[in-house]
This record gives structure tokens, sequence and C-alpha cells, in this order.
């Protein structure tokens, strides 16, 4: 969810100029993966990846995981290891869910995207190198359908949470990695929403795995509320993502809420990718053509949406550990007062839950924003000690 981004990518480009316009194109290492007899977190393919972080590894994996309706699919990401001799017990394990990039095969971190035109591929994970040098093993999921081709199931929660979890799975079956059975999960927007269904479904979904926390940076939690009106080109985009994608999961025509007049431009809209400078401008410009047409009914009064959207929207099962919120208080994609509600739902369910504000923050910037706050916070969690928890109030901090 990144409809704050253009400010800042219009800062960037001056910079570095409207290069990267191209989606990138998933070569053989992500095509024609064969899942038969596949168990969830199997490596099915792995090779070394790019530059890795100094003092690690960095491995690209195509690893089976569970889709929508329970069918065995192939996902990509990339796992992250320190060098050196493991710990006695092995190496916890960080699992990273990345914020929006788009739905479209080519829009995977792992496919080398600059993101911002700046970053790589590791460099775009809040906390990446302070993790490693904790001794924590970092995986990073492309989630379904993004690298390996496939229907991406955006903002799907149970999907995601099952692309992520099995990540850790991979980890734990790539040779040489040694990875405990101790995890945390990590994201940011899209991501934070995957990490909170991580959490809800881990106890179920991996018995054998032991969550210790759950980080969530500015989590989109009343899908509802926030996907019903977009405003801007940006929002237009990323409710196009969600439409698009919906409508082939569930079966449901578009047209029960795109005006008929507007399902070609969703669809173009849904073609494009908004991890850099270049792909995010052809990505707003495939929003403003929306501006003139797009919802013909409202999706909260249109059946089955309201139910698809509370079915994905987090905080209505208890967590599986304990949770560190984070919420900028400048945020205008995901308000805080949603976050706030998200806060008080869970509280109110008996989940431990440090709720912490930062102050002037908005929604580009929180994951980054928080990265030494998740990593110490779980340092504790995998030393043992008792979590903090603001319940039911938050704690704004300064940056």
């Amino acid at each position: 969810m990144e409809v704050g981004l253009l400010r800042f990518l219009g800062l960037v480009g001056v910079v570095v100029g409207l290069s990267a316009c191209a989606m990138p194109r998933p070569g053989g290492f992500y095509r024609g993966v064969d899942v038969s007899g596949a168990r969830p977190g199997q490596v099915l393919r792995a090779r070394p990846f790019g530059a890795a972080p100094v003092g690690a590894t960095a491995t690209l994996v195509v690893y089976a995981s569970t889709g929508v309706g329970g069918a065995i699919v192939p996902v990509s990401g990339v796992i992250y290891v320190p060098r050196g001799p493991a710990p006695p017990g092995g190496r916890d394990v960080i699992a990273w869910a990345h914020p929006t990039t788009g739905v479209a095969a080519g829009c995977a971190p792992s496919l080398g995207n600059k993101v911002f035109d700046s970053l790589d591929e590791g460099a775009s994970i809040p906390g990446l190198r302070r993790f490693l040098r904790a001794g924590d093993i970092v995986t990073a999921t492309d989630y379904e359908g993004l690298g390996v081709a496939g229907v991406h199931p955006y903002l799907i929660g149970d999907a995601e949470a099952a692309d992520l979890i099995d990540s850790v799975r991979a980890a734990r079956a790539l040779p040489g990695a040694d990875a405990s059975r101790n995890y945390g999960v990590w994201g940011h927007s899209q991501g934070a929403q995957a990490a909170l269904f991580a959490g809800q479904d881990a106890a179920a979904y991996a018995p054998e795995l032991h969550l210790v926390g759950v980080a969530a940076a500015a989590p989109p939690s009343n899908l509802g509320a926030e996907l019903r009106k977009p405003t801007s080109d940006s929002g237009r985009v990323l409710v196009s993502y969600v439409y698009a994608t919906w409508s082939r999961w569930y079966h449901v025509p578009m047209t029960s809420v795109v005006a008929p007049a507007a399902v070609a431009l969703v669809r173009r809209a849904a073609d494009r990718c908004i991890n850099s400078v270049g792909q995010y401008v052809l990505a707003q410009r495939a929003g403003a053509a929306l501006k003139r047409v797009f919802l013909a009914h409202d999706p909260m009064v249109t059946r089955p949406w309201p139910r698809l959207f509370h079915e994905n929207s987090p905080g209505y099962a208890p967590e599986g550990a304990p949770v560190l919120l984070t919420q900028g208080t400048a945020d205008d994609t995901v308000y805080p007062r949603y976050t706030d509600a998200f806060d008080r739902r869970a509280c109110a369910m008996g989940d431990r839950v440090d709720y912490l504000k930062l102050k002037g923050v908005g929604h580009v910037f929180a994951g980054y924003r928080s990265a030494k706050l998740v990593a110490a916070w779980f340092a504790g969690r995998f030393a043992g000690a008792a979590a903090p928890d603001t319940c039911p109030r938050s704690v704004v901090v300064k940056d």
C-alpha cells in the first residue's frame, strides 16, 4: 500500500532520472517448476543470488507453499545466512514480508529490481544487516505469483501468511543454513498484513516451528474502509490490484463493482509494478486513466465484497505470539485510526502488543524508521525476555 509514494519518488527522480521503466522478465530459473509431491517449505530450486551483504551468503530459491484453496504452489525468494559456524541449536530466523511492489510476475523483488532505482533487494529489507550481525537468518519471500508466474494473492491474508511461514521451512531445508525452529515475522504495509496473518495462522499451519514474535509496520487492517473510495492516482492502482486479482481468485465478476468501461483500464493498471521511479510513473499514469470512470457500485454494499474484505483484515483472531506494532503519525495511506482500532481488537483478545507511534513519519518510511526498534525487539524475543505490553494504549516515539 503505497499511496503516498509519489512525493518521495519525485524527489528521487530528480537525482536518478526516470530509468528502469521496463518491467524485468523472470528467466528460466522461475519457469517450469514442478511441484508434484512437494511439501510446503520444500526447496525445489536454489542458486547463489547476486552480491550478498558482507559477512553473509544469499541464495535465490524456489520453494513449495500452500496457495488459495490449499493447492501446492511454487514461490520464489531469497535466503540470507550469516557466515561462520552456527550457535548450538541453530540460527534463529526472521521472515521478511515486503510491501506492495505490484501483482505481475515481473514485480518480484528477487528479480534484481532496484527499489526506488537505488536500493538492491537486500538493501530494501529494513534491518537486514542488523539481523545478520546478530546471527539471524533472513528470508525474503516474493509471494506466490511474483517471480514464478501465477495469480498473486494480493492482500489475501492466509495465502501470504503461508508463503511467509514456508520461507522459514525453506531456510531449515537449505543445506548449510543450520536454521533453528525459532522464528519471527516482520513486514511493512502489505507485508505487515501478511505478518499479522502469519501470527494468526502459525500454530495450526506449522506446529513444528516456534513463532517468537510478529512485527508489523503500518498494516492494512480494515480493507473495506481503506480500499472503498480511492482518491488518488496511486490509490486507484492499488485498488486495481485488488479487483484484478480477487476477481480471479474468488471467481467474482470484476463488473460487480467496476464499471464495464473501466475493466480494460483496471487490467492495464494491474500490469504495472511500483518498484522503481520509471515503473511507478507508468503505474501512476494508469491510475490517472481511471479518474473519470472506475467503480460503478459501492463494494461495501455489494456482495460478496464486504465478506471478503473482512476475511482478509487481520485482528479478528488472536495472534500466536507477542506483537510489535509501529505506525507513522503522518501516514496518509494506512491512517493511524485504523491501526488504533486493530490495537484495541488485539488487546481485547488478550494479545500482548507493544504499540509505538512514530512521530511525523509517513507510510513510505514506516518500515525503515522502525528497523532499529524491530531488531532490538526481536533480540529480546529470541533471548526469551518478556515482551513489552502497552495495551490498550500506544507510545509516541521520536524518530
